[in-house]
């Protein structure tokens, strides 16, 4: 998978959008709360333009080295500078994202979601959840369609602009789950499947994305993006996995 160059308005906006946010964040940063020691987060922007150039995080005078962004993986651990920081250019002065980490959790994973004002709006989820675990699958709907479907026999409806953990089930013989993605109220036939798959058409004009099977893993999860691809101007999905290390057994005396 690739990340994609943004269309021009988005750097229009996106200097607009961070010049006011420098401003306001001025003030915010003066009294950013303290992170623990050991307090890391990792990135995941649903597209990355690729002239976007290094970024860092920022709280106060407190900042982190400089790092990129991609929509192909997640960023290596970033310790961070507080639980409430900014996500701005290195070499000048916007601000792409204001980020408040949560108290409870001590590791993190961001997501960043394109703002139709400029820069990114952000998704915290805790890493360390133990209810997000390996083989889970989280999805996220950045279209002005709902979008529905179904991971083995877990199925899910998204409304534009919401995100939910998913747990697939029903797999065939512990390999492979049967898995379809589809756009409500859309017409036209799909290109990869027919548009038949009674399983996701539950209404007319239904238009299935893809019908496809996804192996059972253990030690990895996924994050699915919907989005509005822009040099095909058509709707589109990315899925992008997460590497899960097995857990640590606990030493008893």
């Amino acid at each position: 998978m690739s990340a994609h160059s943004p269309s021009l308005p988005f750097f229009k906006h996106l200097s607009r959008f961070g010049f006011l946010l420098a401003l306001w964040s001025c003030g915010v940063h003066g009294a950013a709360i303290a992170a623990e020691s050991g307090t890391t987060l990792r990135f995941l922007a649903e597209r990355a333009p690729g002239n976007l150039g290094e970024v860092i995080l920022a709280a106060g005078e407190k900042q982190t080295p400089p790092f990129t962004l991609s929509a192909d993986r997640l960023s290596a651990p970033i310790k961070v500078p507080a639980r409430a920081m900014s996500l701005r250019l290195r070499d000048r002065p916007v601000v792409l994202s204001e980020i408040v980490l949560p108290q409870a959790g001590e590791s993190f994973i961001v997501l960043l979601i394109p703002n139709p004002k400029g820069g990114y709006l952000p998704v915290v989820m805790r890493s360390d959840d133990p209810a997000f675990r390996a083989g889970d699958v989280y999805l996220f709907n950045n279209v002005k369609k709902p979008v529905l479907g179904y991971v083995g026999t877990t199925k899910f409806l998204l409304k534009p602009g919401e995100g939910k953990p998913l747990r697939p089930s029903g797999a065939h013989e512990n390999t492979y789950y049967d898995v379809c993605f589809a756009v409500r109220g859309e017409t036209g036939a799909t290109n990869n499947k027919p548009a038949t798959d009674q399983a996701v058409r539950t209404q007319p004009g239904d238009r299935v994305l893809r019908s496809i099977r996804w192996p059972v893993v253990t030690r990895s999860r996924s994050y699915v993006f919907f989005y509005q691809h822009p040099v095909k101007n058509r709707i589109d999905f990315r899925a992008v996995d997460e590497f899960v290390p097995a857990p640590t057994a606990s030493t008893t005396p």
